[in-house]
């Protein structure tokens, strides 16, 4: 009888990205050479710039704004040597081999089409689109002009995900039966049912509320930021599963759990850019002895509490709170990673501010962004130098299918009046 080592999954450590798991591409394939050019002198771009220090093959050779001014400052504070005054003209740069979007969240659709018909491949912030269409058409039109495009779901690329996915692709929590999830973007909150349910089903959305009333942005049409929706409960009736969503404001737990019907899988605060998980496994031994003398399974003992034929239950988590039902419990840490020499770019604490860099307080190289930043960007150019369109980590279809879900909440609360 072989032993499953734990901490393996093909043959693979846990935490191996997913596209090397799957033998698409190489390690060493982060030395592929990929001139960069930057879309909107913003501050997400600002960091995505200083994630490409930690990739031997990146470098930045174009950044646009709105303004001359405005593109040359930044340009200046990144050490990028070209700066242009429109996305078209760096979209037109033979300088570029791929383009990073973080404009206004509203022009993505239009940035996205105006850099594939450029030729370019694209890496494109959240939300991609504002609605499933807008997606579709996206992704047709790259594979008319063959180029890589992919929606930024930087999420999927952290160790603490990559562990988790394979451990529920290896069966360690059985059948999957409930995923709950809480972040105040729907893009994120929603990312953990498709990572737990997949893709192939669209579910039912059988509850969803707002808080207030929808805002929509260009054209009248509600985008995926344009509003601000509290709750969705998603029924995948092929699997007969549910994710329960909720988009809190303010103070929230940000705590992801996929609960199968042999274990719990816990991505633990702050699930959106995780550095430790828990699985908990194993069903306690039955006792058997109530059972056998014919009395019920489980009763509420005045001076007990609850007790019954299990060692050890759910209703009487202060003999062993951590595990609930399962009685096997690990817990996988995944620190922040020592950031890189710095060698180009800006200082590790700094960040743009609109006008210029500065020491921004409690953001430091190793914080959310720049830490997914560096997984997502070390696998885009595993992926290009492997010639595929997109990452296996957070796949088109899965894109689209966010985009779905958001468009049916939208109708629901919108024809309710919400």
């Amino acid at each position: 009888m072989s032993v499953v080592d734990p901490d393996f999954y093909d043959g693979w450590p846990m935490n191996t990205p997913l596209d090397i798991r799957r033998n698409l591409t190489q390690a060493g394939d982060v030395h592929f050479p990929l001139r960069w050019g930057i879309i909107s002198a913003s501050a997400i771009a600002s960091d995505w710039i200083k994630s490409l220090q930690d990739v031997p093959g990146a470098s930045v050779t174009a950044v646009a704004a709105r303004d001359m001014g405005r593109a040359r400052a930044y340009a200046d504070a990144h050490g990028i040597e070209i700066a242009y005054d429109s996305y078209e003209a760096l979209c037109s740069d033979d300088n570029v081999d791929i383009v990073y979007i973080a404009s206004k969240t509203w022009d993505h659709y239009r940035d996205l089409m105006m850099a594939i018909r450029a030729g370019k491949h694209v890496l494109c912030e959240k939300p991609f689109t504002d609605t499933a269409d807008q997606a579709r058409s996206v992704y047709e039109a790259a594979d008319e002009a063959g180029v890589f495009c992919q929606e930024g779901m930087w999420l999927r690329c952290f160790p603490a995900i990559e562990h988790a996915r394979a451990a529920m692709a290896r069966g360690d929590i059985g059948e999957l039966q409930v995923v709950t999830a809480d972040y105040p973007d729907p893009v994120y909150a929603l990312n953990p049912a498709i990572t737990g349910f997949g893709a192939q089903e669209m579910p039912l959305v059988a509850a969803a509320g707002r808080k207030s009333r929808l805002q929509p942005y260009a054209d009248d049409v509600p985008s995926a930021h344009g509003a601000a929706p509290s709750a969705a409960i998603l029924q995948y009736s092929e699997q007969q599963g549910i994710a329960v969503i909720t988009f809190p404001s303010g103070r929230f737990v940000e705590e992801t759990q996929y609960v199968g019907r042999e274990g719990r899988i816990t991505i633990h605060t702050p699930s959106h850019h995780p550095t430790a998980l828990t699985i908990a496994t194993g069903r306690p031994p039955r006792d058997g002895t109530r059972k056998a003398k014919g009395e019920p399974s489980m009763m509420l003992e005045p001076a007990q509490g609850w007790v019954g034929d299990w060692k050890e239950t759910h209703w009487n988590q202060d003999r062993n709170p951590t595990t609930g039902p399962f009685n096997h419990v690990r817990r996988y840490d995944y620190p922040m990673p020592t950031p890189a020499p710095i060698t180009r770019g800006q200082a590790a604490g700094s960040r743009w501010d609109g006008e210029q860099l500065i020491e921004y307080k409690g953001w430091t190289w190793s914080g959310g962004n720049q830490h997914g930043f560096m997984y997502q960007a070390q696998a885009v150019h595993r992926c290009l130098a492997s010639g595929l369109k997109e990452m296996p980590q957070w796949t088109r279809a899965e894109s689209i299918r966010v985009c779905e879900i958001i468009d049916e909440i939208n109708h629901q609360t919108t024809e309710r009046g919400f």
